[in-house]
């Protein structure tokens, strides 16, 4: 009789051991189950940058921090490219990048047509132009004259300076044109140049840091046509038509960092230093507080661009030489995948 009811007990206790089992496969996973699986389905995506990370990316490393990629679905990779970004993005290795104008442009118009389309400019105005020490007395174009030049090379910058010359009625063959071999724009100025073009919210603002004095010709001060858009973000013709609303996506988590970069410069910074923490924290801050200066001038939403500035570029490059064959200036641009604001 002891035995039985004790085997009763038993077959009690399992039965109920079996239940709470039951229950808890019932039952939700835990948040941090969910959130593994949510990982699990995000889209793996690469994003060519034009450099190494600097402040003209610090809205994308933004966006990513604060999961508006991974809102989207979206987990976006960004790849350092040794300046072959255009066909990474081409050729559909990076899904999304980083480029100027110019370079769509010459791209879509060169003999492989290699298929990019800006999707959204990052400032709205042109902050290049030609820099030099205050004390080379170099103010105008035509101050170009008996003086060294330190570039990259390219055509765009000799025609850069041979137009603004022929505007100024200057003589662009009495400028010596050499190759800068220095590693930065202060250290060409002190070794083997008297002007070079540059960027300003980057070494235009590291001059002020440094306390080094120079002179800054704007170059859509003296022509408007070349107030072009620099930088963009790109993809391809292929990703367009097959998969807009991945494009759509990509634009409003970008968006969001990018006006967040704007709001809180601190943030920007943390943001691009966990990327790459071997950059200059105080340039980087001076640089995005500068280029958050820039954004805030013009009432137009974010990314916005207009045909008029494309159309005017393309003819100044025409014109110039610059382009190697037919283009459809409407085929290089598009505001279709705007977020609204």
């Amino acid at each position: 009789m002891f035995f039985s009811k004790n085997n009763e007990k038993r077959k009690t206790a399992g039965l109920r051991a079996l239940l709470v089992i039951l229950v808890l496969l019932l039952l939700p996973l835990p948040a941090c189950a969910q959130n593994a699986d949510t990982d699990d389905e995000l889209r793996e995506l690469v994003f060519a940058l034009d450099w190494t990370p600097n402040t003209n990316h610090s809205g994308l490393y933004l966006a990513q921090e604060r999961g508006y990629y991974a809102e989207e679905g979206l987990d976006i990779s960004f790849r350092e490219s040794d300046m072959n970004f255009i066909e990474m993005v081409a050729n559909g290795t990076a899904a999304f990048g980083i480029a100027s104008q110019e370079q769509v442009l010459q791209a879509r118009a060169s003999a492989a047509e290699i298929p990019v389309v800006a999707i959204a400019a990052l400032l709205q105005h042109n902050t290049s132009g030609f820099a030099s020490p205050v004390n080379r007395g170099i103010e105008t174009p035509a101050d170009f004259e008996g003086n060294t030049y330190s570039g990259w090379g390219t055509e765009l910058e000799l025609a850069f300076i041979r137009s603004l010359m022929e505007k100024s009625n200057a003589d662009y063959d009495k400028v010596d044109i050499v190759n800068q071999s220095a590693s930065n724009f202060i250290a060409s100025m002190e070794t083997e140049a008297d002007f070079a073009w540059i960027y300003y919210g980057w070494d235009g603002v590291n001059c002020e840091l440094q306390d080094y004095p120079i002179n800054f010709i704007l170059l859509g001060d003296i022509d408007e046509r070349l107030d072009f858009y620099s930088p963009v973000l790109i993809t391809s013709d292929e990703l367009i038509k097959t998969e807009p609303e991945l494009v759509a996506k990509f634009l409003r988590a970008s968006r969001r960092g990018y006006l967040d970069a704007m709001a809180d410069a601190d943030a920007a910074v943390a943001a691009l230093l966990k990327a790459a923490p071997e950059l200059d924290p105080a340039l980087l801050l001076a640089s995005q507080e500068w280029l958050n200066q820039e954004s805030e001038k013009t009432a137009g939403p974010w990314g916005s661009m207009l045909a008029e500035r494309w159309e005017n570029f393309a003819l100044w490059m025409r014109d110039n030489q610059l382009l190697e064959g037919d283009l459809d200036v409407n085929s290089a641009y598009t505001t279709e995948f705007l977020p609204e604001e």
